[in-house]
């Protein structure tokens, strides 16, 4: 099989029976002939050119006609099996160094996830703790900080709206809303100097803690030209941290209206549909620009809480992800709101730890992008190394030659005999000629 359509120029064996459907071509050869595995190897190493034999604007594709038109050589029968005789042998032992080093990539990525576990859940640095006994300022201190440093801010601008006035009495600083504590009775037991707290109460003072994109007649594919400012999607928040490659862009006139969306160098990005809860830190290079509806942004104290440990915390808890799959209200797809994320319960260890946290981290990491990479480049030299091995096989020089088999020209002029005569007046095989081994162009 073959395929026509998306998948054109993929190619299989069948070992049941099925049927196709218009995105796919059968392939039959003589089997007493032509080896089916012979031809399925020779499309299998010239997949790149199949492809570009297609054709069509919207979506190229081959047709039956094209696909009954590609060439390729053909080698005696016996030298055929030896070819398919020996690539089953090279990719049966290429396909056993493939699946290795797949599963140490699934094993670096479990371990990847231990390292960010641990370090969010105080494992990481324990060694540290215990040589560092008494912190500067606990995690329940900051908090308290905070909520001091916002009270007095709220009083401080209910003062100037008074033109610097105090309000006759106290029973006005009742009128202060403090930030919802966090529900820490089924959430895990914290080492020392660690805090539970919410997502609000992280917030820079006197700035939005969580904001949405903008949407609707705010923001539309109507307004997308192909450049200009920078606009972030959901599908530029991924794993690795934040890609442009699937941003859009708007005019400086569009983006001139939208100056609240602006990007800081520091805020963090949250997916609140689709993938969610995949986050991002905003650097220099993407300061000043925008992001849409699908993403929100927060905007945290680095004081209190530093990026990156959000970040790894957010990646690494087991809490995030049981938060989010409880908060959950998407009827066809994932989906959280503003106030659900200002509500996500984060832990806060002392900002020296989260420092040394984020050390910890990094030095792993380092060592598991470097591993990771040198996997990433074995599996490309493998497929060289496969297609090397097809080309070599294509070209007569994977296995020797045998000057008794049967002419290839013999057996393509039995093959075109054989398709041309009425089905009960074919003729009789032709006697072997003279030996010859060389491969000939055939029509498939």
């Amino acid at each position: 099989m073959i395929g026509e359509g998306k998948t054109r120029g993929q190619v299989a064996i069948l070992d049941i029976e099925a049927c196709n459907n218009q995105n796919s071509a059968a392939i039959r050869v003589s089997e007493t002939e032509v080896s089916p595995e012979f031809v399925y190897y020779y499309l299998l190493g010239s997949y790149h050119k199949t492809r570009r034999t297609s054709s069509g604007n919207n979506q190229p594709a081959l047709n039956k006609e094209r696909v009954r038109q590609m060439e390729m050589p053909l080698a005696p029968l016996p030298e055929q099996r030896r070819i398919v005789a020996k690539l089953e042998e090279l990719f049966s032992k290429l396909d056993a160094g493939v699946a290795t080093v797949r599963r140490t990539q699934a094993l670096l990525k479990r371990y990847r996830q231990s390292v960010l576990h641990a370090a969010v859940t105080g494992e990481l640095t324990r060694a540290w703790r215990e040589a560092h006994p008494a912190p500067t300022e606990t995690g329940a201190a900051l908090l308290a900080r905070i909520r001091a440093e916002r009270r007095a801010q709220w009083e401080a601008a209910q003062v100037a709206k008074r033109g610097g006035q105090l309000p006759l009495g106290e029973g006005w600083k009742s009128k202060y809303v403090e930030p919802e504590a966090v529900d820490a009775s089924e959430l895990p037991e914290l080492p020392s100097g660690w805090a539970w707290t919410t997502v609000e109460q992280l917030g820079v003072i006197g700035e939005q803690t969580v904001m949405t994109g903008p949407f609707g007649t705010s923001l539309g594919t109507s307004d997308f030209v192909t450049s200009g400012v920078p606009v972030l999607t959901i599908g530029c928040l991924t794993e690795g941290g934040i890609k442009l490659n699937k941003a859009v862009h708007i005019t400086e006139e569009k983006a001139a209206g939208l100056e609240r969306y602006r990007l800081k160098k520091g805020d963090l990005l949250f997916s609140r549909m689709a993938s969610v809860g995949r986050a991002g830190f905003v650097t220099s290079e993407l300061d000043g620009i925008l992001f849409n509806y699908h993403i929100m942004r927060l905007r945290l104290d680095a004081e209190t809480i530093t990026p990156f440990f959000f970040l790894y915390y957010v990646r690494g808890a087991r809490e995030v992800v049981s938060y989010l799959l409880r908060v959950n209200h998407g009827a066809t797809r994932d989906g959280i709101n503003t106030e659900q994320l200002l509500n996500l319960p984060v832990c806060l260890p002392p900002i020296a730890e989260q420092i040394e946290i984020i050390a910890e981290v990094e030095r792993r990491l380092t060592v598991l992008d470097a591993l990771s990479k040198t996997l990433t480049d074995e599996l490309k030299r493998a497929e060289r190394l496969r297609q090397s091995i097809l080309h070599r096989a294509f070209t007569g020089r994977l296995v020797p030659q045998d000057a008794t088999d049967e002419p290839a020209t013999v057996l393509l002029a039995r093959l075109r005999n054989e398709s041309t005569a009425p089905p009960k007046a074919r003729k009789a095989r032709e006697p072997k000629a003279s030996p010859a081994s060389k491969q000939l162009p055939m029509p498939l």
